[in-house]
């Protein structure tokens, strides 16, 4: 058991993960060397599996998460790497001898020469260190929604992303492990603008969004009124926020936009609550631009 523990953690190290001496020898003995089936079952169903859901497994061992996976729905196909050519041969044997290798494959391959762009969910347990070594490669190449789940057993679990923190963690009764889930987030830095049918015309509203991670924030213009956004949220694709400005003809209203990112638009409604009257409901559609209409001159006469 020692022996296989050692080579994977060469292994690791091998891989990226370039750990100073002193955190080798704290780790070595702790590292992963699979999940128990009582974590599995946590990690499956804090998934929240879908039919048509892609799993995969970075650092698979004998395949079980993967596994797992896939026998709880039968419309769930995964994958998994290691670089344990044993370990690979053995998973895709289970595979072979459940009838689920038309739905579940293993392969002895480095995590980091995987494709990623059409899974919907990667599960690790890895050192912190690799674990923060993959993720410009997740952000790069998972679409957004992306399910990131990661088992803290055993291992130093603060920051394992780094700066990118959790968007959930499972701690079951209290007394267990934590299981973290990331949500792989859209890119939405940028300016975005889009119209309005407001007072008996459309109102031109041009907003600035800065991110970090799934944290965003924004400052909207609506003519010559700027505020800040409010309850700014992006999980996945998934993007809301509230805005309150004055609009020329209709006055205060508060505006309480969701909707989903398509790449370089934003479609989802708005509903516009004015000051004096009753919301409205409204379709809504933003598109990015490459020139940012919110700097252009404002001029003194303000109204």
């Amino acid at each position: 058991m020692r022996l296989n523990i050692l080579r994977r953690a060469c292994a690791a190290l091998i891989a990226g993960a370039l750990l100073p001496a002193l955190a080798f020898a704290q780790e070595q003995w702790s590292f992963p060397a699979g999940s128990s089936p009582f974590v599995i079952d946590r990690m499956v169903k804090v998934a929240n599996l879908r039919d048509g859901d892609v799993v995969v497994d970075l650092g698979s061992f004998d395949g079980r998460i993967v596994l797992a996976a896939v026998r709880s729905n039968p419309k769930v196909r995964g994958w998994g790497v290691d670089i344990e050519a044993n370990l690979v041969a053995a998973a895709n044997e289970t595979a072979r001898k459940e009838g689920l290798a038309d739905r579940a494959q293993f392969y002895h391959r480095n995590a980091f020469d995987v494709d990623l762009r059409e899974v919907t969910v990667i599960n690790m347990w890895l050192f912190r260190s690799l674990t923060q070594l993959l993720r410009p490669k997740i952000l790069a190449e998972a679409r957004p929604g992306t399910r990131v789940i990661i088992n803290g057993a055993l291992i130093d679990n603060a920051n394992m992303m780094g700066n990118w923190q959790p968007d959930r963690v499972d701690r079951g009764d209290g007394s267990q492990s934590p299981i973290f889930v990331w949500f792989v987030p859209a890119r939405v830095e940028g300016a975005w603008s889009w119209q309005l049918p407001l007072g008996g015309e459309g109102r031109q509203y041009d907003v600035l969004l800065s991110q970090q991670f799934q944290r965003i924030e924004g400052h909207a213009r609506v003519g010559n009124r700027r505020e800040s956004l409010t309850e700014a949220a992006l999980q996945g694709a998934d993007i809301s926020f509230a805005l309150e400005v004055t609009v020329e003809g209709v006055g205060r209203a508060r505006h309480a936009f969701a909707g989903r990112v398509e790449g370089d638009e934003i479609r989802g409604s708005v509903t516009v609550t004015p000051a004096d009257g009753k919301p409205q409901q409204l379709p809504w559609v933003a598109r990015r631009g490459t020139s940012a209409s919110w700097f252009r001159p404002t001029g003194v006469n303000i109204k």
